[in-house]
């Protein structure tokens, strides 16, 4: 039977406490202590020093039982003259202070008076004693301590918070947690977490008590979070509005005389779409500072023109999104103008970023090319203005051929001749200029289908004598590392294999390993350097450029590698389930031989990467097992799922509970662990058992699991909240799901500092939605036949929510400076294809004015960012002549394939090019004898490619050429005999020969 310190302990502790005058040293002080009170003791407080032992005991066992009656009394004990009297009142509030309560069991009392009141708040929550958690959080504050134990409850709640709330729901102890959150939560997070769990139908949100040691801007973002959660958009508006004119009336937060301001306000706006009143504000505002940009200071006239900036970008986002237009060409004309007076180098970019997302692509490359030409070489190259990209490089596209050898030579030689001082000291490592220059013509010649000169330069470049960095003790830094690096963005692989490929096992670069391995993922670099070890020791009388080629090879797990070398991966599988694998670190090694350490012995976690790549589960499920009885927790849950359970043992409820009880056993165990990462498991040991219950037809039982998902969901994890959505929405759980991803835009809308973490989340939850809006995937179908997806109005809607959230997040990066430039390129055109699709996506026959006005504004935007756009043109354009815009299609098509014709006119040898404008043209019915022209340039480029040939054959079909066109699609064949595709164009073209 369990005992309390009531009935057992309490006298021994008081005895205890009472045989020396002093005070443990963790005991934590209040900060408004007083001195000593001459006033007279009341009658309870004369009877702690009263001359009956027994009634002094009593008195402070009494106390200590009823806080809230003697509270009072205590604390004006504590600063009491008489030190009996005092230490007895430390007591008691020492015990308040660890959550030591009447009814703690004596074994938690025991762990808990040997902790520091912050430990022991730990143990408590992990016992559930949560009304015995308020109680110490309540004693902490006021205290010097009271920070430093928020900010560590804060950490912990938010690492662990899934497995109390589950706790909290099966003792009925729910109400006590929102309690310890009232007391607990350091910031809106935890408060978001706290207005979860209280929530109701046409309530008004409430702060928690802590929110009185908040920042004014942390408890208005909270408000305004809550109140959007709600629908209630005037109430966060009005509360923004508010704190926004105090905000004004403060000095800044800096000592600088003009310092940029966080608006909440247009945070709201943003997120609600008013966009038109922020567009006719910032346009305001920034007419106002572009009048006084010359009065003042130089300081206050820099943060003028600085300032003007940021607000007409501003205004050209809210705009283009609100359809002003006036406005937006005045925005677009202030960004381009020339400046008498440099901008300070934040609001440079900010400018020509601001132009480059709006389609303004040739006035951003010439505003970037004054801070670099070579990031502005890379926009030009994105944007298929290939010449405009290589002159900026310095480069002809008419000499690429003559010149060639004469660049390579200019890079090396400048490379060289860096001084032994320069490659030995300082921080920064980089290549000098015409290497670099010497990269991105790399990068540039492989796009332009002249691969030759890309590996000429990778090739020359990869020298091992081109030092970089040359520091004592570290590893030197080489042209090629670089090279591998530039690569890595490429679709050239096997370059990177081979040109990381060392000559002798003593000559592998570790920095190459780890270049490698980010084009081999999820396969590290342990991983890849033990499957070389592995292949070198069993294959002697290879070369090392064979061995590590494999290796990566095997680590890459393409379709072909994993046919190429399933004898590998049998081998490997063998070695780890036959135990030879533990004398892996006892072979004995020659002489320039590859030596293993355990730092490069891989783990479990890495084996199952790779043999699950390889499609191996039998492996899989060995090592899954092995680890799940070695105590791992996610080994033994993985072994209960359907992928990688035992079918001869059925999982039960009881075989996830005791996952669950292994979680919550012991909980002063939190206290060697440090912060747990293990809450997440407790989470899917109840969506399970969900299922199960779900599977089962128990209906009352899967409403109390959905109940306890529910609370569990409310967790302050930002990761975790992210986590449980995509796991809710495997379990079919969409609502729920649903519900954490819009908490979590939000919450991350609404951080002050500009971060890319909202766009992360509009990029998971654009996914979220995209799987929950599409139909189960049908078989495959012709690609030459294929049609856009018709989508429900219902589905529709999601999409276009979900597109908002990520042009809103990408419009937060705008003032990063952690983000690729190439970025302002690739996703204002994903974002604009998004929108155009959904118009497409419509079940209707025709289009309205409005509709057909939006398609023409967003493809004339696309073709501004890439003339040659061979997507839209490819999967848009037929649906948009199926709605009955066929002038505008057949216009867009032509300027297409225009563009395409003039591109190969300057880089005839670029067979992707010509490939893909011909197949366009071809998908449209359109242009054939040029889509015929430039098809057959590209097999005579290319004539191994059984794609290209493929679109050959389809142009000929369509000419009436159905015999040429079969014979073409029969060799392909021959050629690929993987590709399904070949096969449907094979049975069409006979089906259409018989048609005739």
């Amino acid at each position: 039977m369990t005992t309390t310190l009531s009935n057992k302990l309490a006298f021994a502790i008081v005895a205890a406490c009472l045989s020396c005058t002093i005070v443990p040293a963790q005991f934590a002080w209040s900060v408004d202590q007083e001195s000593p009170t001459p006033e007279t003791p009341t009658t309870q407080t004369g009877l702690l020093a009263a001359s009956e032992f027994d009634d002094r005991v009593q008195t402070t066992l009494q106390w200590w039982r009823d806080r809230d009656r003697w509270r009072s009394d205590v604390i004006q004990a504590i600063r009491h003259r008489d030190p009996e009297i005092s230490d007895r009142a430390r007591w008691v509030q020492s015990q308040w202070q660890r959550g030591i309560l009447a009814d703690t069991p004596t074994e938690l009392a025991d762990i808990l008076s040997k902790v520091s009141p912050a430990e022991a708040i730990e143990v408590l929550l992990e016992a559930g004693r949560f009304r015995a958690a308020t109680v110490a959080m309540e004693e902490a504050a006021g205290t010097i301590e009271y920070e430093a134990i928020l900010a560590r409850v804060s950490l912990v709640v938010e690492s662990r918070y899934p497995i109390y709330a589950r706790i909290a729901v099966l003792q009925n102890s729910l109400p006590d947690l929102i309690a310890f959150l009232d007391r607990a939560s350091a910031n809106k997070k935890m408060a978001l977490c706290r207005d979860d769990l209280i929530r109701s139908p046409g309530d008004s949100p409430s702060l928690p008590a802590t929110a009185e040691t908040w920042r004014d801007d942390q408890r208005a973002e909270a408000l305004c979070v809550m109140h959007l959660l709600r629908g209630n958009h005037e109430a966060a508006s009005e509360v923004a509005q508010q704190h926004d004119e105090l905000a004004q009336q403060q000095p800044p937060p800096t000592d600088e005389p003009n310092t940029s301001r966080h608006s909440l306000n247009r945070v709201v706006r943003m997120v609600t779409s008013d966009w038109k009143a922020i567009a006719e504000e910032s346009a305001q505002e920034a007419k106002r500072l572009d009048e006084s940009a010359n009065e003042g200071s130089a300081a206050e006239q820099q943060f003028a023109r600085d300032e003007a900036v940021r607000h007409w970008s501003d205004t050209l986002l809210a705009a283009t999104r609100s359809g002003n237009d006036s406005l937006r060409q005045a925005a677009i004309d202030a960004l381009k103008r020339e400046r008498e007076k440099s901008l300070s180098p934040s609001y440079e970019t900010l400018r020509w970023r601001s132009l480059l997302i709006h389609g303004e692509v040739d006035s951003a490359i010439d505003l970037l090319e004054q801070q670099s030409p070579r990031e502005a070489s890379a926009i030009a190259i994105k944007t298929s203005r290939h010449a405009r990209g290589l002159q900026l490089l310095g480069f002809e596209a008419e000499r690429l051929d003559t010149q060639l050898e004469q660049w390579i030579d200019e890079a090396i030689h400048q490379q060289r001749s860096v001084s032994e001082e320069e490659l030995t000291s300082g921080s920064g490592v980089a290549p000098k200029e015409k290497v670099l220059d010497c990269l991105a013509l790399m990068r540039t010649a492989i796009d332009i289908g002249r691969p030759d000169i890309a590996y000429r330069i990778a090739t020359q470049l990869s020298d091992s004598r081109m030092y970089v960095k040359a520091s004592p003790g570290r590893e030197s830094v080489l042209t090629q590392h670089f090279v591998l690096a530039t690569l890595a963005a490429t679709n050239k692989t096997d370059w990177i294999f081979e040109l990381a490929a060392p000559e002798k096992p003593s000559l592998l670069s570790r920095l190459s390993l780890r270049l490698v391995s980010r084009v081999v993922e999820p396969t590290n670099e342990e991983l890849l350097y033990y499957l070389n070890w592995f292949i070198f020791h069993h294959r002697p009388e290879w070369s090392t450029e064979r061995s590590f080629i494999t290796a990566c090879e095997i680590a890459r797990a393409a379709p072909e590698d994993i046919r190429k070398h399933r004898e590998w991966i049998d081998l490997l599988g063998e070695h780890l389930r036959s135990g030879e694998s533990e004398e892996d670190l006892q072979r004995r090694t020659k002489v320039d031989e590859y030596t293993l350490s355990e730092s490069d012995v891989p783990s479990a976690q890495q084996w199952e990467a790779l043999f699950e790549a390889h499609g191996r589960a039998d492996f899989v499920r060995g090592i899954v097992r092995g680890m799940a009885q070695s105590g791992d927790l996610p080994a033994r849950l993985k072994l209960l799922t359907d992928r990688h359970r035992d079918d001869s043992h059925a999982p039960t409820p009881e075989d996830f509970e005791s996952i669950w009880q292994e979680l919550i056993s012991e909980p002063q165990r939190v206290l060697n662990a440090g912060l747990r990462d293990d809450a997440m498991i407790g989470f899917q040991v109840v969506l399970q058992q969900f299922m199960f219950a779900q599977r089962d037809g128990d209906q009352s039982l899967a409403d109390e699991l959905r109940t306890q998902l529910r609370v569990m969901a409310a967790t302050p994890s930002t990761d975790m909240r992210q986590q449980m959505a995509d796991a809710l929405a495997g379990a079919g759980m969409w609502d729920l799901a649903e519900d954490l991803y819009q908490s979590l835009l939000l919450v991350t809308a609404f951080e002050s500092d500009e971060t890319l973490a909202l766009m992360d989340i509009a990029r998971a939850y654009n996914r979220f939605v995209l799987r929950r809006t599409t139909a189960a995937s049908a078989d495959e179908g012709n690609a030459a036949e294929a049609e856009l997806e018709q989508l429900p109005p219902d589905a529709i809607e999601k999409r276009l929510q979900a597109i908002r959230w990520y042009d809103l997040g990408f419009a937060g990066t705008l003032a990063a400076s952690d983000y690729q430039e190439i970025n302002y390129v690739l996703l204002p055109q994903l974002i604009l294809r998004n929108q155009l699709e959904l118009i497409l996506q419509s079940d209707l026959q025709q289009l309205n004015a409005d509709e057909q006005q939006e398609v023409e504004r967003i493809f004339e935007l696309l073709l501004r960012f890439e003339p040659i756009d061979i997507h839209s043109a490819e999967l848009m354009l037929p649906r948009i002549k199926q709605l009955g815009m066929t002038q505008s299609a057949d216009k867009w098509l032509n300027r297409i394939v225009d563009a395409g014709m003039e591109h190969l006119r300057q880089f005839p040898l670029d067979a992707t090019t010509a490939n893909n404008v011909a197949w366009c043209a071809v998908r449209n019915h359109s242009r054939l004898d040029d889509a015929l022209e430039m098809s057959r340039h590209a097999v005579s480029v290319e004539p191994n490619s059984a794609v290209y040939r493929d679109t050959l054959a389809e142009i000929l079909a369509q000419q009436g050429e159905i015999d040429q066109a079969l014979l073409l699609e029969q060799t392909s064949l021959l050629d690929d005999p993987g590709q399904w595709h070949l096969h449907l164009q094979i049975d069409r073209f006979k089906s259409m020969k018989e048609d005739e």
